[in-house]
């Protein structure tokens, strides 16, 4: 008699693996920190290695939390009290946050060094780009400056981009969302990969360089730039690193992409869409940005979203592939097998 044995997919499909997801990020990140160091030996450049031993430091004090907090999550007889604390979240939050850590370090690093190339400027192009759309970035910094309740809410808008960067992991792992979590990470590396891409052939110079402005805290935030590119600042500090990057804008992109991170949490997604559209409108005023770099940080956003969605339906499609076929085999080898 042969009996044909009902096999459940939902066992045999593989899940995605955030372990492997890690590991990957780790990979990413090892490959850059190997660019950054065979850089700076060639050009003779170097880094502030207190700032690095820093980073270091913060990153491996978290993966020892982490590790210490799976290991306790693991213990049956603590099992009921880690679950209430939510010991494996915070675990995936300090994992993820370590990562994070080094990637943004290295990332820092490989910023100024692709700067220091010294490529031909285009900014005059990005003007002629904006008036070409009626842009007048002059008209539009005065304005700004002549309605203080404006100006503040730039400002405050445009600073949360720091801290938006270290809270949504935290807000995503601590809700649960551990997918979310990767693919954050995975947007931002993909991101930071197309912006120095698209950056390092076209640098330009900020628009408050290029518009002399009369504001010495603006002006200092990318004084980096022509130092990097005449070869004068040969010690890159990402304690105090700036953000040399004119187009395409990663304050721009970066105001979509936490905005789109947040989908999944109905609240928080609606409070992201208003205080994002303001950081948007804020990066020519409080970035020295042009109008082209808006959109451009714009375009940026939604080619690293389609780029990653892309990436993940191919490798579900793979996964679902192999577990169909595996789960044919033993349902196959199941109804064969005589009783």
């Amino acid at each position: 008699m042969i009996q044909n044995n009902n096999v459940d997919l939902g066992h045999v499909r593989s899940q995605p693996s955030m372990r492997r997801r890690y590991i990957l990020g780790w990979i990413i990140v090892t490959f850059i920190s190997l660019i950054d160091a065979f850089w700076l030996g060639l050009s003779g450049h170097s880094v502030n290695w207190a700032s690095i031993l820093v980073t270091c430091r913060g990153a491996a004090m978290l993966i020892c939390l982490a590790a210490i907090l799976r290991a306790l999550n693991g213990v049956s007889r603590y099992r009921l009290v880690t679950a209430k604390l939510h010991y494996g979240r915070v675990s995936d939050t300090a994992a993820w946050c370590a990562l994070l850590v080094c990637f943004v370090s290295a990332t820092c690093v490989l910023s100024y060094l692709c700067v220091s190339i010294n490529a031909p400027l285009i900014e005059t192009r990005l003007i002629a780009f904006d008036r070409a759309f009626g842009f007048d970035w002059v008209a539009f910094y005065k304005w700004v400056q002549a309605h203080p309740y404006v100006k503040k809410a730039f400002q405050f808008s445009y600073a949360s981009g720091q801290w938006q960067l270290v809270a949504l992991p935290l807000i995503l792992s601590l809700f649960g969302r551990r997918e979310a979590v990767s693919e954050f990470f995975f947007l931002l590396l993909i991101g930071s990969i197309y912006l120095l891409l698209i950056s390092t052939p076209f640098p330009a110079t900020s628009a408050f360089i290029h518009f002399n402005v009369d504001d010495p805290s603006a002006t200092a935030t990318v004084s980096d730039f022509a130092l990097l590119r005449n070869g004068s600042l040969q010690m890159i500090d990402i304690a105090t690193a700036q953000g040399l990057v004119s187009i395409p804008s990663f304050h721009t992109a970066l105001a979509v992409l936490f905005t789109y991170s947040l989908r999944r949490l109905r609240l928080l997604f609606c409070i992201a869409i208003p205080l994002n559209v303001v950081m948007i409108l804020s990066t020519p005023t409080q970035g020295g940005h042009y109008l082209a770099d808006v959109i451009a940080g714009l375009v940026l956003s939604v080619l690293t979203v389609q780029t990653l969605n892309r990436i993940t339906h191919r490798a579900t499609v793979g996964s679902t592939a192999a577990a169909t076929f595996s789960a044919r085999t033993i349902a196959q080898a199941a109804s064969e097998s005589p009783l």
